[in-house]
């Protein structure tokens, strides 16, 4: 049993385990713990490789280590830009119209629906045309009945409308 939790094991399972973090918080951005919970396994196996079999080893760890965060970031900004990740809602598209200063005072008390999910920030159709959000109810499903309740600046905060 103790050959299971020799040096080389750890060093194997923390880079493995990092990976996997890694390539998780690639693929669903936004969640944060796995990324760092990730890349504190990346360096803590990259440090105890090169303890434990010197400074080529650990450099070797630590080129390959960067290589893969390099790559899983290249994931998730591609996914953000073309992907998969792009259709999600999480990242706003471009499509929300430029948004006049004065028209946001016109929106006043208008309702519309959320055409992503708000999570505080998302798009909504109002009067029939789209427009960037803020909830203040926090997380609001795509699809929900908004009403603007005030503006701030280019700010257009909305609340759900229950119906």
């Amino acid at each position: 049993m103790s050959e299971l939790f020799s040096g080389d094991a750890v060093i194997i399972v923390c880079l493995a385990l990092g990976a996997i973090m890694l390539a998780f918080e690639a693929l669903t951005p936004g969640m944060d713990l796995p990324g760092i919970a990730g890349a504190a396994f990346m360096a803590v196996g990259t440090a105890l490789m090169w303890r434990a079999h010197g400074s080529a080893a650990g450099l070797i760890s630590l080129f390959a280590t960067l290589l893969f965060s390099a790559g899983a970031v290249l994931i998730s900004v591609k996914s953000a830009a073309k992907g998969k990740l792009s259709k999600s809602g999480v990242i706003l598209s471009g499509t929300a119209e430029a948004q006049p200063l004065d028209a946001e005072k016109s929106l006043l008390d208008r309702t519309g629906t959320a055409l992503t999910p708000l999570s505080p920030v998302g798009e909504a159709e109002i009067d029939g045309a789209r427009y960037n959000v803020l909830s203040d109810d926090g997380f609001v499903v795509k699809g929900a009945r908004i009403r603007v309740i005030r503006t701030e600046g280019k700010k257009i905060v909305v609340r759900k409308v229950d119906n």
